[in-house]
């Protein structure tokens, strides 16, 4: 459908700075009508949709750290877990690494605000293990990729996966208070193996980095019900304070305290795990030349959602024509509750290349930010997104350089900004593009 909108007033199109209007068209001064420029509104695309993989999400050098399992009513089972590098915040000389610990604990504070998708209520079996393998912060880890870790030493926790209050713990001789967050006491074992190392172990980092590289927090709940467990939002690179900073306190002789801090957010990195999906999502991941009612985005790089606009083309089928605004609309199925609510911002990306299922942001996104949109309207269930960059640049290669850059869109979880470990569902049956388009009679 092309419906003819009148403007009253254009002070600037396509170059032209001086314009007075005539019955729905733009006329430009000491032209004939032949040459008057029309504007255009086009709301009935076809789309094509599908969810799709995710494909290598960046781990480390986020603001955040997702830490929890669930399993989810509609999309199943999927994990996260945290693996980071350690460091030392006062270094020691003369450090007594040949006595036993009194104690170990290892402690996360949570984010303030948004900090937890799913089931708060529910319990969770967490696993502490040593790595073996040295992170490095300039290098990209996937959340998909796999980290090696020291079975043999373990700590296993179960409780809540935050709280909002904690008792003071002790620091040397004094009480320190402690922000929300999880405070899990290591094992024996595992506090020996930090009291016992070598004497360059607490001189310095690279003297630590060889004795102790880290550590992998990995939740381990086979037995969730649909449901069941969710998703904390933990500041493990916080240096605000040392009562605030995610640590391990290592406990001696009563009262001294040993403190071995996070290194930074490009030494930690998230791992998602999902699956197995129901039958639900096997058919459109299986069946790929299919289009969806219903298509699905999920965090932790789970699955994505593929938009696909072929026909858009047909737009300069008798020339080019000037895009005043594009924006598509994304609105939510019924599967959210309480505890699985919709994300409060999916991104909107396109395809690196027509092989690839890896992505950068659209232009609009990067350009023009303040307007780009992507925030959950709660009030009429949707995601709007301005695309009118987007659309001109496909416009443009195809009319200038007969170059075709209409690849699709993807439409996905962001892995930061905010951190959350939500997924939400799409109905197509609503999904619309409207363009508003310019080009001369």
């Amino acid at each position: 459908m092309k419906t003819r909108v009148f403007f009253a007033v254009l002070s600037v199109l396509l170059g032209f700075s001086a314009c007075t209007k005539q019955d729905g068209n733009i006329i430009i001064d000491g032209q004939t009508n032949n040459n008057q420029l029309d504007i255009f509104r086009a709301d009935t695309f076809t789309l094509r949709t599908k969810t799709i993989r995710e494909d290598s999400l960046p781990g480390n050098g986020i603001s955040y750290s997702l830490l929890g399992e669930m399993n989810d009513p509609i999309l199943g089972k999927s994990k996260a877990s945290l693996f980071a590098k350690m460091n030392i915040l006062e270094p020691e000389n003369s450090f007594p690494n040949t006595i036993e610990p009194d104690s170990a604990i290892l402690y996360i504070p949570m984010v303030d605000g948004l900090n937890f998708y799913g089931n708060p209520l529910t319990k969770q079996r967490i696993q502490v293990f040593p790595l073996t393998e040295t992170l490095t912060s300039n290098k990209v880890y996937y959340q998909h990729q796999s980290i090696a870790y020291n079975q043999q030493i373990s700590t296993n926790y179960y409780g809540p996966m935050y709280q909002q209050k904690f008792d003071s713990i002790g620091y040397r001789k004094e009480k320190m208070g402690l922000k929300p967050g999880i405070v899990i006491k290591l094992s024996t074992e595992f506090a020996r193996s930090l009291m016992q190392m070598p004497s360059e172990a607490y001189q310095s980092n690279d003297g630590l980095a060889k004795h102790f590289k880290g550590i992998a927090i990995i939740p381990e709940n086979d037995e969730f019900m649909p449901g069941d467990g969710g998703y904390a939002v933990f500041d493990l690179s916080n240096v605000i304070s040392l009562a605030y900073r995610a640590k391990i306190m290592l406990y001696y002789n009563d009262t001294n305290t040993f403190v071995f801090g996070f290194e930074g957010k490009g030494s930690i990195v998230n791992q998602g795990k999902v699956g197995p999906y129901p039958q639900m999502v096997n058919e459109q991941l299986s069946n790929q030349s299919k289009s969806y009612e219903t298509t699905y985005v999920q965090a932790l790089s789970g699955i994505k959602t593929e938009i696909q606009i072929p026909y858009l083309l047909n737009l300069i089928k008798n020339g080019n024509v000037g895009i005043n605004k594009a924006e598509i609309l994304f609105y939510t199925n019924n599967i959210t509750s309480v505890n699985q609510f919709a994300p409060p911002r999916l991104n909107l990306y396109q395809p690196l290349n027509t092989q690839s299922k890896r992505n950068r942001l659209i232009d609009d996104a990067t350009m023009s930010p303040a307007s780009f949109g992507g925030v959950y309207d709660e009030s009429r269930k949707c995601y709007r997104f301005t695309v009118t960059r987007h659309i001109q640049n496909i416009l443009n290669d195809q009319h200038f350089k007969s170059l075709n850059t209409n690849l699709g869109l993807y439409l996905a979880m962001p892995s930061d900004n905010p951190v959350i470990g939500a997924r939400a569902g799409i109905d197509h049956s609503k999904t619309k593009l409207i363009i508003t388009y310019t080009k001369p009679n």
